[in-house]
């Protein structure tokens, strides 16, 4: 039987070239230093976890606006090595590629996001190009304009997924759209606002988050917590905290991507809340244990292998 022609999962969101310098320290303003590293990525939280629903075993289409540069063909160059379908990411004429100009240094970073393309899309109609109407499940994040994602919205005909990152206060309409709204403890205060980032880590306030939520409308709920696991609150309204998979981190910065996506991939699958969530915490476990936001990400067998240590020491 041939395989459907329609992707399952639907990405839209931001497609950035991430350049990448690395240093033994921060220069200071008018300061030249040298570098010690450098290197060109494909970034973006859309295409992240774009490539990390493609690695969980579903087909996978990024819906992006691209500039009419080199920078694009790279971009769809590397979404395309990745397993994901690049017919949705769209040049726009006269644009610019969306860039991210990063330094690390002294175990942090600073960074300077130049969206381009990311922020011109066209002011009416199906943001999706009719991927919403065909894709088992709709993921978006915030890098792209807020009424892009909530056109996306309007369009999906599946489940819709909002990773409400970065963190921003929601429109009542967009929440109550939302079959699973995710976000770590800084999103779910801003888009809550219930606490206090400091506070939003512990278990109650994340249940009284959820339960603010899913009075808004909002379906499902989950909130990341790091080194914490997660807390999940399904549609019946049960709340489960799921516990984080040891490693030792390198870096986090591609962890909450992973999770997403590998999460939003394993919903169009079929599998349940719970069991996607714990994939997609070991899709965020082997994120974490290596540098960069778009490394290589597991399959699907390994993903089970590892979420089946979940709670082992």
């Amino acid at each position: 039987m041939d395989e459907p022609r329609s992707p399952l999962v639907a990405v839209i969101g931001s497609v950035n070239i991430d350049h990448v310098v690395v240093a033994d320290a921060f220069p200071s303003p008018g300061q030249t230093i040298l570098g010690r590293t450098a290197q060109v990525t494909l970034g973006g939280k859309g295409a992240n976890q774009a490539v990390a629903a493609a690695s969980g075993g579903v087909r996978t289409a990024m819906i992006a606006r691209v500039g009419d540069d080199a920078e694009a063909e790279t971009a769809r160059a590397g979404l395309t090595a990745r397993g994901v379908d690049v017919h949705g990411v769209a040049t726009v004429p006269g644009a610019e590629t969306g860039t991210a100009w990063i330094t690390v240094a002294a175990r942090d970073n600073a960074i300077i996001v130049v969206p381009g393309a990311n922020f011109q899309w066209a002011s009416e109609g199906d943001s999706t190009d009719g991927a919403g109407a065909e894709a088992s499940v709709v993921l978006a994040q915030l890098e792209i304009p807020l009424d892009v994602v909530q056109r996306a919205a309007v369009a999906c005909r599946g489940r819709f997924l909002l990773n409400a990152a970065p963190a921003a206060e929601l429109p009542q309409e967009l929440i109550s759209r939302c079959d699973v709204l995710i976000v770590n403890e800084h999103e779910q205060a801003a888009v809550s606002g219930q606490s206090g980032p400091e506070d939003a880590k512990e278990p109650a306030a994340v249940r009284r988050a959820h339960a603010a939520l899913r009075g808004r409308g909002a379906k499902a709920v989950v909130t990341t917590l790091g080194g914490a696991g997660a807390i999940i609150t399904d549609t019946d309204g049960t709340t489960t905290a799921l516990p984080a998979i040891p490693a030792t981190v390198v870096d986090t910065t591609g962890a909450g991507d992973a999770f997403a996506g590998v999460f939003a991939a394993r919903l169009a699958a079929g599998d349940a809340l719970l069991e996607a969530a714990r994939l997609g915490i070991a899709a965020g476990s082997l994120a974490v244990r290596v540098p960069g936001a778009q490394q290589q990400h597991a399959d699907l067998d390994t993903l089970r292998a590892i979420a089946a240590t979940m709670g082992k020491d």
